[in-house]
């Protein structure tokens, strides 16, 4: 089966979602710092209401927070991103990856039909699964996407 038929086929339901960090609107950007570091993830789903309302990624703390006079007793509503692009949990893994592409991303938070969280979706959970799923195409990648060999290395 090529890796274009099972990008399309694969749900991101049945991708291993990492635990993710959830933080209410109203945390302050100190706490939710100190969560992200503790949990090690590169972002906090914001939620308000049980609700997402945003995201705080570390993308968001280099452009709205570092070199800037910020007060860290603020709520992380002021420093996230609100709304974000979301993909629900029957989304292919192709639809993640198109996501992640054309827009930058690196962490897409899952929500099911009512709203609720279901997960967020890092990169390193797409490129987990592709090695796992085709781990001798990998394998043969040349070092750098623009290279090419035109022998067989070795004897």
């Amino acid at each position: 089966m090529s890796i274009g038929t099972v990008l399309r086929q694969r749900t991101i339901r049945q991708l291993d979602l990492s635990p993710f960090l959830v933080v209410d609107v109203g945390s302050s950007l100190r706490h939710t710092l100190l969560e992200m570091r503790s949990s090690g993830s590169g972002a906090a789903l914001v939620t308000e209401n049980q609700r997402l309302a945003g995201i705080f990624t570390e993308r968001d703390l280099i452009s709205r927070v570092v070199g800037c006079s910020v007060d860290d007793s603020k709520p992380v509503r002021d420093f996230m991103t609100p709304n974000p692009a979301v993909l629900r949990p029957e989304a292919s893994v192709f639809e993640a990856l198109q996501l992640m592409g054309e827009h930058g991303y690196r962490n897409i938070p899952v929500v099911e039909d009512d709203g609720r969280l279901a997960g967020s979706l890092p990169v390193s959970k797409v490129v987990e699964f592709l090695a796992e799923s085709f781990p001798q195409e990998v394998l043969a990648l040349p070092p750098r996407a623009d290279q090419s060999f035109t022998a067989a290395d070795g004897a």
